[in-house]
């Protein structure tokens, strides 16, 4: 039998820290990844919430989530680097798009804006569940 624990705040055991529950729903990273979109298919190196990668061709990437958000209207933060552990790749750019609710395209380019793969790509998705 599934049980339902309803509470407004979480606190710690001394009562010091508090947060209210619609802040953790409402601005909790729902997925994420760090992936190598220089390698065949863009391999997650690590992730959370993600089903699938895509490798679309030079610079363009897609994540599929395994739980979908409620609706297209989410938010992707982003991270680039043009070679892993190296500071050589600081003029890279990523930029995460929502193409539906359960797909992210992540596009990369050279600040010259030349579509390029990043060797270390970072994405947060935060937004309303489903």
């Amino acid at each position: 039998m599934a049980s339902i624990l309803r509470v407004d705040t979480l606190t710690d055991a001394s009562s010091n820290n508090s947060i209210a529950t619609s802040i953790i729903y409402g601005g909790a990273v729902r997925s994420w990844v760090n992936f190598d979109a220089s390698a065949t298919g863009a391999a997650a190196r690590d992730s959370f919430n993600v089903s699938s990668m895509a490798d679309r061709g030079t610079g363009l990437s897609t994540i599929t989530l395994s739980n979908a958000m409620n609706n297209s209207n989410y938010a992707g933060t982003t991270s680039c680097m043009g070679t892993w552990a190296d500071d050589d790749g600081r003029n890279y750019i990523a930029v995460a798009m929502p193409k539906d609710t359960n797909e992210i395209y992540v596009n990369q380019f050279t600040t010259s804006g030349s579509d390029a793969d990043g060797a270390y790509v970072g994405v947060h998705i935060t937004g309303d569940p489903a």
